[in-house]
């Protein structure tokens, strides 16, 4: 999981209203126990303004959406409390294993009395510990809300903290993809800054620290046919570097709005020179989804950016609703699109922005969840 580029909230200028990020990929970068006050490990509660309310000390991983069934999470020396949380389509099923420390061993889809006895069963709030103290598979279920809560809760009431790093190894049993994920660690942090100092790292490019099931050679992901433990740190689709893309293109953001400003964002999308040889023209999307909440919104719904307004599809031909139309291909294409909106206007209602375009084949490409 830490393979994929996180976008971590930097403080707030002196005076400023809007938060500025910065993308890092890999543990070490992720969670390097630096920071300022306003967004910075080892502030404890109340310490972070943004994001998760200001409860929360490490930044948050947030908007990925999952490439595989199965994924790990480091959880490091110091850690007093973690939550975890990912975001599944309303009305589904989903199953998934926990491990604290080593693989799951279980690997096939829960009975429906299994999956009835894990969602009566659940107890999220003291689920931490018991990953920690409980050597054992521990099951978690959709309850068919859209949000499903992984993990949540303190190591205990002393606020004590873990001993040493372990990751935590997570397998989808059953269900359709996480749309994404979020979460955060609370920790004590000289014990946290200790435990970082003694951490033996992967030789990738975004070093990982190693564990026993992981060797120091970075692969490009896949997706499994059947459940494994995933043995190597993963490629991040989006690097904070461009760099020659291996998938069909590559997609880098960065927010250009100052303070006071309605969202700006500087798109990057690079393309192989066999992409674009293979295709004069292309096509872009820009799409915002309001995710279902107890408010309007029953359902997902989306809006797509055009150049001067936000609409929506009404005829069965998404290029009526592009950002760019049929634009002359280029091995690098920039964007630079107004969202017309507040970034506090848009958070109220966890607005995502996602990006796609056309291939040389003329099939469409999603890139996902850009902010």
């Amino acid at each position: 999981m830490h393979q994929s580029a996180h976008r971590i909230a930097l403080a707030l200028p002196v005076g400023g209203t809007s938060y500025t990020f910065d993308t890092k990929v890999g543990f070490k970068e992720q969670y390097a126990p630096t920071g300022v006050t306003g967004c910075a490990i080892g502030f404890g509660t109340g310490g972070c303004a943004f994001p998760g309310g200001g409860s929360l000390s490490l930044p948050e991983f947030t908007g990925f959406q999952m490439q595989n069934q199965e994924f790990k999470i480091f959880i490091p020396a110091g850690t007093r409390s973690f939550l975890f949380s990912g975001y599944a389509a309303q009305t589904t099923q989903s199953a998934f294993v926990l491990r604290y420390g080593k693989e799951p061993t279980r690997v096939a889809p829960l009975s429906g009395a299994e999956y009835q006895a894990a969602q009566t069963g659940e107890r999220i709030d003291s689920s931490f510990t018991r990953l920690v103290n409980e050597d054992v598979d521990h099951f978690v279920v959709h309850d068919g809300g859209g949000t499903l809560r992984f993990v949540g809760g303190q190591l205990d009431a002393k606020r004590s903290s873990t001993d040493q790093g372990k990751w935590l190894y997570v397998r989808q049993l059953s269900g359709a993809a996480l749309y994404d994920y979020q979460g955060a660690l609370d920790v004590d942090m000289p014990k946290y800054a200790a435990g970082y100092a003694k951490i033996s790292w992967t030789t990738s490019p975004f070093p990982d620290p190693v564990d026993t099931a992981s060797p120091t050679t970075p692969t490009t992901p896949t997706t499994p046919t059947t459940p494994t433990t995933p043995t190597t740190p993963t490629i991040p689709t989006i690097p904070t570097t461009p760099t020659t893309p291996t998938t069909p293109g590559s997609v880098t953001t960065n927010v250009v709005s100052t303070a006071g400003q309605p969202l700006k964002l500087d798109i990057t999308l690079t393309q192989t020179s066999a992409d674009v040889a293979a295709s004069e023209k292309t096509s872009v999307w820009i799409a915002a989804r309001i995710p279902a909440n107890g408010l309007f919104f029953t359902t997902d719904v989306w809006f797509f950016r055009k150049v001067d307004s936000w609409v929506q599809l009404g005829l069965p031909n998404p290029e009526t609703v592009a950002y760019s139309s049929q634009i002359t291909n280029a091995g690098t294409l920039k964007f630079t699109p107004s969202m017309d909106l507040m970034v506090e206007d848009l958070r109220a209602f966890n607005v995502e922005i996602y990006f796609g375009f056309k291939n040389s084949n003329g099939s469409f490409v999603n890139k996902g969840k850009i902010w």
